[in-house]
């Protein structure tokens, strides 16, 4: 697999630090590979019902709930009963969200679909999964209807934007790398050929 790759990511004032190898230094030439900075909007609580979520400590799936932010990459089943495994959180507003159907337009070309922007009103949020087991693929889920309070939030740094890696070992390929809620927290998702595929290092937050 692919060696510890190191990033230095500066937006705004926020640095995620992860391993270390190469980066990617400034919000500018961040900004050439990926538009996404730190900045004011929503975040969408989902709190258990009769418990106490501290947002600004969550980043993995606990029994008080867990926290959505976006641009980030969750696995929800909604109301209709159609399912998104790999879609991105692209907005959050008072009573919906909007999420992109797959991680990008090269993966909706591998999986056969349209790339393309939906709605939803955040009510409609059925089911979150969590995969527990990537190379078995083992999912735990929260069933939210009834069980979960869905809470709408205000703050300074809403979205939790992609990590850009190069990859040495790939001609330094330049990939945008979201983040992708798992049972054991944040993991990183990158695109080959439209294909998937997890990052092997843990990300760390500082």
């Amino acid at each position: 697999m692919i060696k510890k790759i190191s990033f230095l990511l500066f937006i705004m004032l926020t640095s995620i630090a992860y391993s270390q190898n190469d980066s990617i230094p400034g919000e500018a030439e961040y900004r050439k590979h990926y538009d996404c900075t730190y900045e004011e909007g929503n975040i969408l609580i989902v709190q258990r019902k009769g418990k106490k979520l501290d947002y600004e400590k969550s980043w993995k799936p606990s029994k008080e709930g867990f926290v959505m932010r976006m641009e980030a990459i969750y696995d929800l089943e909604f109301s209709d009963g159609k399912r998104y495994r790999s879609s991105v959180l692209k907005n959050i507003s008072e009573d919906s969200i909007t999420i992109s159907s797959t991680m990008n337009e090269k993966c909706a070309e591998y999986e056969g679909i349209q790339y393309e922007l939906i709605s939803y009103p955040i009510s409609s949020i059925k089911i979150a999964r969590f995969i527990n087991d990537r190379s078995l693929g083992f999912f735990s889920k929260k069933k939210l209807e009834k069980k979960y309070d869905l809470i709408v939030k205000k703050v300074d740094k809403a979205k939790l934007c992609p990590a850009v890696l190069t990859f040495p070992k790939r001609n330094n390929e330049v990939k945008v790398c979201h983040y992708y809620l798992t049972s054991q927290g944040y993991d990183i998702l990158f695109e080959t050929n439209g294909f998937l595929d997890y990052m092997q290092y843990p990300v760390n937050w500082n």
